[in-house]
């Protein structure tokens, strides 16, 4: 069982399910909704995701094109769970919502070539220039 929740614990969630994916993701859009270099994102089943409390939604399209829309809480801001159009069977949690994050391991880097140069890419994951083919 893995829970989270935003900054001011208004919104939350629990998921019943191992991480199908941990990946890194410095496209530009990615860039500025974090404020930082890169998102790491935890892929869970759609059907295994609960949350509760309010939440408002914001979508635009993502680095492959295909819309993402960010599921964050009204209060505090705090972006909570990503549903992605190329992802549409799971939900991306943005690991530092998460309450524990000590299994957090990327196995993947996406969008390389928008990442920050200051940013070292490790050898121990899948590096792809754009999306995963």
């Amino acid at each position: 069982m893995m829970t989270g929740r935003c900054l001011c614990g208004k919104l939350s969630y629990s998921v019943n399910a191992e991480p199908a994916l941990v990946c890194v993701c410095h496209c530009k859009n990615c860039q500025r909704h974090s404020g930082t270099a890169f998102a790491t994102l935890v892929f869970i089943p759609n059907e295994t995701f609960r949350m509760e409390g309010e939440s408002k939604t914001f979508t635009v399209p993502g680095g492959s094109g295909n819309p993402v829309t960010r599921r964050f809480c009204p209060e505090c801001g705090s972006a909570v769970a990503w549903d992605a159009g190329v992802a549409p069977t799971m939900v991306l949690i943005p690991s530092g919502t998460l309450d524990d994050t000590s299994f957090i391991k990327p196995t993947r880097n996406i969008f390389c070539n928008a990442a920050q140069s200051w940013v070292p890419l490790t050898q121990d994951t899948q590096n792809f220039s754009g999306p995963p083919s």
